[in-house]
């Protein structure tokens, strides 16, 4: 690696125009050799442009020319012509070995802080934990690395081809279906990258919904999974269950199900249990935990329930709406790299905004409040509200109205007028498998 960093200095010292190029790039921290990374220093004081004569004047200003060997270190990076041809192999090598060494180094301050705390104690577990997971994300990060781009011809073709295979399958809806024809409608289905927020009062049934919409996804086959931190699997599994069948979940529950329910649960159980979903177990996950397992699954859709329940770990000096809100922009951030559908819900507050952070509808690509209707002053358990309040890529501010049969744990869209479902149900686009 010194050989790669010697050379890396050398065009450095030789090539001023390269190097303010690649100003961003470039660090005293790249070079392992003290020497080197003295020379470098060096260099960056000399102005814009340099050369052996300037570089050594400027050691010897510092002090610091004996510790690179004298005129004699400086001149050595001057002996002969750099290959340019090479000079970004080198570079990103002496980063990447940079990138180790900060790793290393970090890992093993870590080491002894954990054994520290195991032998003297700590008062704050979490913090400390929080706190090494944050050092460890940073030390593989370099400032300057270069971003992986696109050039307007290429990003141009990529959108030439969706735009074709969208024309191949005129009026099919570019997502999975939501199993809501009218949502399918304004938000054209579940996207990959996108991120999903259901947001409700207590018992509004933003769980619900959550579940309907992966109901309409799982039926297209797409693999998905359910992470459950409200309530235990066996409760989810019966609700589904519940909603796939139409039987009422008190039947379910007490066993006293007629002949016709107890048929249409068996055919139901035999539908879901082919049906690709799993039910991830989240006691004693945390937030990073759950993160963590989405990143390594498979899967085109996903429900996490909901973001208030999360864990979080707060780093020192951080309130619990900061954390919440970097949860919110790491869901984000996750599903648009590993191009999955993400749905979560959230709780809202007494002034029907976004319980504990707003950054949460930030993070958002598509954020939905669900509500009860109010009919002659009281509420009315049967229907609720669903009102779009973002939409990123499709129409804001409409709503839907919802049908609740609260017993099996469904939704139906309504018409507004009679609370009957609508005609164009059939007519909506094509629900679309991925």
């Amino acid at each position: 690696m010194n050989d790669s960093e010697q050379a890396l200095l050398s065009i450095i010292a030789q090539d001023p125009d390269w190097t303010r190029k690649n100003a961003s790039q470039l660090s005293p921290v790249l070079f392992d050799r003290e020497s080197h990374r003295l020379i470098f220093e060096a260099i960056t004081e000399c102005g814009h442009q340099w050369d052996m004569t300037t570089i050594t004047n400027a050691l010897r200003r510092q002090g610091k020319l004996d510790a690179v060997g004298g005129a004699a270190g400086v001149s050595e990076l001057f002996m002969g012509f750099p290959v340019m041809s090479l000079a970004k192999t080198h570079l990103e090598a002496v980063r990447d070995a940079a990138t180790l060494r900060r790793a290393l180094h970090t890992h093993q301050e870590a080491q002894t802080k954990l054994e520290a705390a195991i032998t003297q104690g700590t008062a704050d577990a979490a913090g400390l934990l929080a706190s090494i997971r944050e050092e460890l994300d940073a030390a593989g990060r370099l400032p300057g690395k270069r971003l992986d781009r696109l050039t307007s011809a290429q990003a141009m073709e990529i959108a030439l081809d969706t735009i074709e295979a969208r024309a191949a399958r005129p009026g099919e809806i570019p997502g999975l279906t939501t199993g809501f024809a009218l949502l399918d409608s304004f938000t054209y289905g579940l996207q990959a990258g996108h991120l999903w927020v259901i947001a409700g009062g207590p018992s509004d049934g933003k769980s619900t919904v959550m579940q309907n919409i992966l109901e309409g996804a799982v039926g297209t086959g797409a693999k998905c999974a359910v992470y459950q931190l409200e309530m235990p699997i066996e409760e989810q599994a019966l609700r589904f269950l519940s909603s796939d069948s139409g039987v009422n979940s008190g039947s379910l529950l007490t066993g006293t199900m007629t002949h016709e329910e107890q048929a249409a649960l068996a055919a139901s159980f035999k539908r879901l249990q082919k049906m690709g979903l799993d039910y991830v177990n989240v006691d004693g996950a945390n937030a990073d935990d759950i993160l963590a397992d989405i990143e390594q699954g498979d899967y085109a859709v996903v429900m996490v329930d909901y973001l208030q329940l999360l864990d979080v770990t707060t780093a020192k000096g951080e309130s619990r709406e900061q954390a919440v809100s970097n949860v919110a922009r790491k869901l984000k951030n996750l599903a648009k790299r590993k191009a999955v559908t993400i749905l979560t819900g959230s709780q809202l507050n007494d002034d029907g905004q976004l319980r504990e952070s707003r950054a949460i509808g930030q993070h958002a690509d598509k954020v939905l409040y669900v509500s009860k209707v109010e009919t002659n002053g009281e509420a009315d358990e049967t229907r609720r509200s669903l009102d779009i309040k973002k939409n990123r890529g499709g129409p804001r501010g409409k709503r839907i109205q919802l049908r609740f049969a609260g017993a099996s744990y469904r939704f139906r869209e309504v018409d507004d007028d009679n609370h009957t479902e609508p005609d164009w149900i059939e007519t909506m686009p094509t629900r679309r498998k991925r």
